[in-house]
């Protein structure tokens, strides 16, 4: 007897996505990955996540768009109008078979819209509204808008403080603040989804970038509070743990390692570094002993490093049992044996006929299966099979077309 086709853990479950950019859209592509029915609303000309590529000089068509896929695979798209009537009462509609509404549109136009918690909650009393702000409801800065870059990263301190004195500020990559935030809002939606299996009542929940931010970055933001004053940005000659810290090899590549228990790995140390002439110097006596003389320590190991290849020093310290990672580069991921026997990435070939490697939602389940991943199309490329579910007439959706409301 043949076995039924495993599922994903949320089949069933129908969310409607009024999102733009990253945060939002990262919650509902891994709903949709674990199985969610996911309809993302879209302006008439699309949200403006489909255009990133320009930025970076890859394709950003209907045919090929892997940046706006890595954030909105697996979703149906419908293109609305809610500035129009029709447009807003086919959203509506949609909301009254959704477990899940989700949006990072501002508050205020929400409420011009009457498309706020507080405008929906008696219609639809089991309604999970999920709200994403820049900065919070609260405080001076509430009606700011925040990108990941602004509201996670620089206000929280992690722009700066992440970096080595004295150089230029760190800039990570697009959309990491946001993804890093996604869990979050993604963690409470599943809480509130769980909550009203037993109350039967839906909720708002709400999350920030700035919020999150702190959340994630609490050991420095407690580390350097004035009752203890650790000082930030460290400088590279003056790491906390020499032997948890980064290193420069010949070949110009980097290597990190990781000792927390110096006193225990000390042996296995010297003999992976070839720093037995070291064993007994008293500044490698203990943590404390390399803190107290660390710039010593730091140009000893510096110029022992640079003997070295960053694949040469991986072969030593794995020889040895030392925790540590080579420094890779993004060019690097797509060749990587472990991501791909782990399924971390899926090959995707897209309607131009390119195929690139995108990363999946990395949960595993043993009864259930996930989604492959679906590339995107065109703005409100589902549009008219999403009206004609919801019942409406293919005379209403010409009439709706021919107004403006849909496309």
């Amino acid at each position: 007897m043949n076995e039924k086709p495993r599922q994903g853990p949320l089949v069933g479950l129908r969310v409607v996505e009024l999102g733009t950019h990253v945060a939002v859209p990262n919650v509902t592509r891994a709903m949709a990955d674990c199985g969610a029915d996911v309809i993302k609303v879209e302006g008439l000309k699309g949200e403006e996540w489909r255009i990133l590529g320009k930025n970076y000089g890859i394709p950003y068509t209907a045919e090929e768009n892997a940046l706006f896929t890595a954030q909105n695979a697996n979703k149906k798209f419908i293109a609305l109008d809610l500035k129009k009537e029709d447009g807003k009462e086919t959203l509506l509609k949609l909301l009254e078979n959704a477990d899940v509404f989700i949006s990072n549109v501002r508050l205020k136009s929400l409420v011009k819209m009457g498309l706020d918690y507080d405008s929906l909650k008696e219609r639809f009393p089991r309604l999970i509204y999920c709200h994403f702000t820049g900065f919070g409801y609260e405080g001076p800065d509430a009606a700011r808008p925040g990108f990941d870059m602004a509201a996670f990263w620089a206000r929280s301190g992690a722009m700066v403080d992440w970096n080595n004195k004295g150089d230029f500020p760190m800039k990570p990559i697009s959309g990491f603040g946001d993804a890093a935030t996604a869990n979050l809002m993604l963690s409470g939606v599943l809480m509130a989804l769980l909550a009203r299996e037993k109350t039967g009542k839906g909720t708002l929940v709400s999350s920030s970038l700035y919020g999150s931010a702190l959340w994630y970055n609490v050991s420095g933001v407690v580390q350097a509070q004035s009752c203890y004053g650790v000082p930030y940005p460290k400088s590279r000659y003056a790491p906390a743990n020499p032997f948890s810290h980064i290193y420069g090899c010949k070949d110009g590549n980097w290597i990190i390692i990781t000792i927390i228990d110096f006193d225990k790995k000390k042996e296995a140390f010297f003999r992976a570094m070839g720093l037995e002439e070291y064993a007994d110097d008293p500044r490698f006596a203990s943590i404390k002993a390399a803190q107290d003389n660390i710039r010593e320590v730091v140009d000893i190991l510096n110029a022992k490093f640079l003997e070295r290849t960053r694949d040469e020093w991986a072969e030593a310290f794995e020889a040895n049992d030392i925790v540590y990672e080579k420094l890779v580069h993004y060019s690097e991921i797509e060749n990587d044996p472990q991501a791909w026997e782990n399924h971390y990435l899926e090959k995707v070939t897209f309607p131009s006929g390119t195929t690139v490697a995108l990363s999946r939602f990395p949960l595993l389940f043993s009864e259930y299966e996930l989604r492959p991943i679906t590339p995107t199309r065109g703005v409100g490329c589902d549009t008219e099979a999403i009206l004609t579910q919801a019942g409406y007439s293919q005379q209403q959706i010409d009439a709706m077309r021919q107004e403006g409301a849909i496309l």
